[in-house]
């Protein structure tokens, strides 16, 4: 008996009677798919542990207030960091590999600003706790850390020398960078929230350390690091030489230093691009001298372009070697170098050549690193070459005492410090209900094995659950990038170069709902299952069925073949096929 038909002559056999629904098939497999959500690059690599991949799907489904509340649970300065932050998160950017990275910090800033149009505030902690914590160091480490445990429902008192909050972003960050409207409005929740501020008051001077020890249960030490390094040479006292961090204060206080109409900085990190740019707004010439090539230069090549831009000249492979005038600086002698073996930094040591040459200048301003001033340190904190000693999580050898941002080993960076704040909060919030919190009890909680805590994992209000969170980050090559159109990235919008040298309004725009929109809409959202449905439509088997825990899908193996063809069409890589034992 045959089935006939216009096109086919075939044996009955060789068609099934019964539906694929009736008919099992999954006896067929010797392998089988596994839903995974692997992480991000782009998470791993954020100082500040943040949800990247999260809000850019959020962004780009115009949903705006639930992107800024994930961002508000690992970050609470969107509006500063979508400005200040270098974004190295855009270096490991798997779409690198495609066309161009994405351009997140533009993303993370216009969510910032929308929470603050839209006056967004953070819900008050859900029960008040009777232990008090006192944070010394107003700076970005210590907001962090006060945000964090005030959300935990401890009462939080932040205690600085300053006249006002904010640390570097205030006093170390000019405005055309990051406007003091800015700064406020975010530190403001701060206050709104219940965090207590302290200010004009020095720790271990207008108020000894044993005191705060004894009135709080626990202490965080964010002092940050205001103690400048030395060139080493003679005539740094001589009038119009400054000091970097002191010149950006007075800057940042409204006030114009007298650097002079021919100025040289020395340095080549972002400091010292900070002093060249305000320099020229006051009116200078701006030589940069730096030992080393551009290629080593610490500063991010952003700033650099910026400053370029800006008329700031450079001479590499240039080092001061003696400051030429009486009482007042009227040059600068340098010595020529050349780049011998790599030092411990991983960059080639300038060696001296022996050719000296003159710098006509009549202000010098001097970047050349920062570190913590270890008088201003308690006691019983232990600290080696001006870094105090913690693990990770911000712990020091002595009870109670807690440390972090640019005082303990890290890179001093506005985000690693608001990274080792959060760490800080869940590591006194830890230690005052008397859990465990070393670093290997937290590892299940960080963005793969290098990345940083994430309290949207230990809580549970990440965007995409993670069915089987662990270490592995996917890379460029474990997606179907096909599905995935070439595009290139935002420009952000720049004020005209000539109104930018008339004062220090601020220079880059932010951009608008619908380029911000369009931005995330490129992101792969690498690893996370969006319910694209890819895997549904190609099944032959009819194996892949709504997951009743509400976690996108699942493949149901009674009728799964292990084809494979679902992993395969996946376009983020959230399939894995699994051969079976």
């Amino acid at each position: 008996m045959k089935y006939t038909d216009r096109r086919v002559s075939v044996p009955l056999c060789a068609r099934s009677t019964t539906p694929g629904l009736v008919n099992k098939t999954g006896t067929w497999k010797f392998a089988e798919p596994h839903f995974v959500d692997l992480t991000s690059p782009c998470n791993q690599q954020c100082p500040a542990g943040e949800d990247i991949t999260g809000y850019m799907y959020l962004v780009g489904q115009g949903k705006f207030e639930e992107a800024w509340n994930l961002i508000m649970e690992e970050n609470p300065f969107p509006a500063i960091m979508g400005r200040v932050c270098f974004h190295t998160c855009e270096e490991q950017c798997n779409r690198n590999d495609h066309d161009e990275s994405i351009a997140i910090h533009v993303v993370e800033r216009f969510i910032g600003d929308y929470g603050l149009s839209k006056g967004l505030t953070v819900a008050p902690p859900e029960d008040e706790k009777d232990k008090k914590v006192a944070i010394v160091g107003a700076g970005p480490g210590g907001l962090s850390a006060a945000y964090q445990l005030r959300r935990m429902g401890y009462a939080v008192t932040i205690f600085d020398s300053n006249e006002k909050p904010g640390g570097m972003m205030r006093y170390g960050i000019p405005s055309y960078r990051l406007p003091k409207e800015i700064l406020d409005a975010e530190i403001d929740r701060l206050s709104a929230m219940g965090v207590g501020f302290t200010m004009g008051v020095t720790a271990g001077k207008d108020i000894s350390w044993d005191s705060l020890a004894s009135e709080h249960d626990a202490l965080f030490v964010a002092i940050g690091a205001w103690e400048e390094a030395s060139l080493g040479i003679g005539g740094v006292d001589k009038g119009g030489v400054f000091n970097a961090l002191a010149f950006l204060r007075e800057i940042n206080l409204g006030n114009t230093p007298e650097a002079g109409s021919k100025v040289v900085v020395i340095g080549g990190g972002n400091s010292a691009i900070d002093c060249a740019r305000a320099s020229r707004r006051l009116g200078a010439e701006v030589t940069i001298a730096y030992r080393r090539t551009e290629v080593e230069m610490p500063a991010h090549p952003e700033e650099v372009e910026l400053a370029k831009e800006e008329g700031v000249q450079f001479l590499f492979l240039t080092a001061p070697k003696e400051i030429i005038g009486q009482r007042h600086i009227a040059g600068l002698t340098a010595e020529k170098m050349t780049l011998g073996e790599e030092d411990s930094s991983g960059r080639r040591r300038p060696v001296p050549t022996g050719e000296v040459f003159e710098i006509q200048c009549d202000g010098m301003i001097m970047a050349i690193g920062e570190g913590t001033k270890v008088e201003d340190l308690p006691s019983l904190i232990s600290h080696k070459g001006g870094v105090v000693e913690t693990d990770n999580m911000g712990h020091t050898a002595a009870p109670k005492f807690f440390a972090g941002g640019d005082i303990i080993d890290i890179p001093h960076t506005v985000t690693h410090a608001i990274g080792s704040g959060k760490r800080a909060a869940v590591a006194i919030d830890r230690f005052l209900e008397g859990e465990q919190c070393d670093e290997g009890s937290l590892d299940r909680f960080r963005w793969g094995e290098k990345g940083n805590v994430s309290l949207g994992r230990i809580k549970g209000t990440m965007l995409f659950p993670r069915r089987n969170p662990g270490s592995e980050v996917i890379g460029f090559k474990d997606m179907n990038t096909f599905y995935f159109d070439h595009r290139s990235r935002i420009r952000p919008q720049r004020i005209p170069l000539e109104e930018r040298l008339q004062g220090f309004q601020e220079v880059i725009a932010s951009p608008s709902k619908e380029e911000a929109v369009a931005e995330a809409q490129r992101c792969f959202i690498c690893g996370s299952c969006t319910e694209c449905g890819n895997c549904y439509i190609f099944c032959p088997e009819c194996a892949i069925k709504s997951d009743p825990d509400g976690y996108g899908y699942i493949a149901d193996m009674d009728y799964c073949k292990g084809c494979g063809i679902c992993v395969y069409e996946c376009p983020r890589g959230a399939m894995r096929m699994e051969v079976m034992e």
